[in-house]
């Protein structure tokens, strides 16, 4: 964590990423599935450093909304994972993958003659103390009971594996990557409603005015993209080139806040990133959003 808070403005978003992916949250996830059912004050602590981790790699403020931030980078939650973790321990045991007696000790599957939703489910371990019931089988087994069938009849881990993410994770987003730090930063705390506009600043208590210096009028995303009569040169253009990208893929969207945001899926991600390039010439040029 120490090298991405040194780098936190000096590296590109992807590679922040890619760092945190591939060295920190690997420690945090070693045994995931044996200390899954622990205290939640002890997790809260994982947590915590994957919040920290999120404000790192997105570059957004202290106190942005954490819902947002999660949105945002779309990592998993550290207890989805841990249960995917579970899950594909009890996986690896029904399929032979680890020692027989792991899957001796597994309580009998239900029976599913007449309810083929029931196939591939467990009895109910029954147990005389939560301190069993934490415990990584019985554990393990309530939340594989809680998957729902495609995926609990799958034979092959690989695809087993494949099948979990597409049903509780949602894709991440590359386009978010793009661009220099500056930008990425700059762009990020807009989408996440905590950037230095007078009106995002208001809401959090940091300036006596919602108002923009130059205009007197709230200084919301749509102002500085759109209003503002500070900035009317470099908005010409940026609309010019936005609207230059969509005539030549013959779409007739109004250019929006979102598509400012967010891009299209209209467009392919090349177009996309060039979309963006121009929303990102804007704000560097305004120098409204370090």
């Amino acid at each position: 964590m120490g090298i991405l808070r040194k780098f936190k403005y000096k590296l590109p978003r992807v590679v922040l990423n890619q760092c945190y992916l591939s060295y920190v949250r690997p420690l945090m996830e070693y045994g995931g599935a044996l200390f899954a059912n622990e205290d939640d004050k002890d997790l809260k602590l994982l947590d915590n450093i994957q919040m920290e981790a999120l404000h790192i790699v997105s570059g957004a403020k202290k106190k942005t909304s954490h819902d947002l931030l999660k949105k945002e980078v779309n990592w998993p939650d550290l207890s989805l994972r841990r249960t995917f973790q579970q899950v594909t321990f009890l996986h690896k045991v029904i399929h032979n993958k680890y020692p027989t007696y792991l899957y001796k000790s597994l309580p009998p599957m239900r029976d599913h003659s007449n309810r083929t939703e029931r196939k591939y489910k467990f009895n109910t371990p029954l147990f005389d103390h939560a301190f069993y019931r934490d415990s990584i089988i019985p554990s393990s087994i309530s939340k594989w009971n809680e998957l729902p069938n495609h995926i609990r009849t799958i034979q092959k881990l690989d695809t087993f594996k494949l099948m979990l993410k597409r049903e509780y994770v949602e894709p991440p987003k590359p386009l978010y990557h793009y661009g220099d730090r500056y930008s990425q930063m700059s762009h990020t705390r807009i989408r996440v409603k905590f950037s230095n506009l007078n009106f995002h600043l208001f809401n959090y208590n940091l300036v006596p005015s919602p108002n923009c210096p130059n205009c007197n009028l709230p200084e919301t995303p749509n102002h500085y993209f759109f209003i503002c009569n500070k900035f009317t040169a470099e908005r010409i253009k940026m609309l010019h080139e936005i609207e230059r990208i969509l005539r030549s893929n013959n779409i007739n969207n109004k250019i929006t806040l979102d598509l400012v945001l967010h891009g299209t899926e209209k467009l392919s991600h090349t177009l996309n990133i060039k979309l963006l390039e121009a929303v990102h010439s804007f704000i560097r040029t305004t120098g409204r959003n370090p």
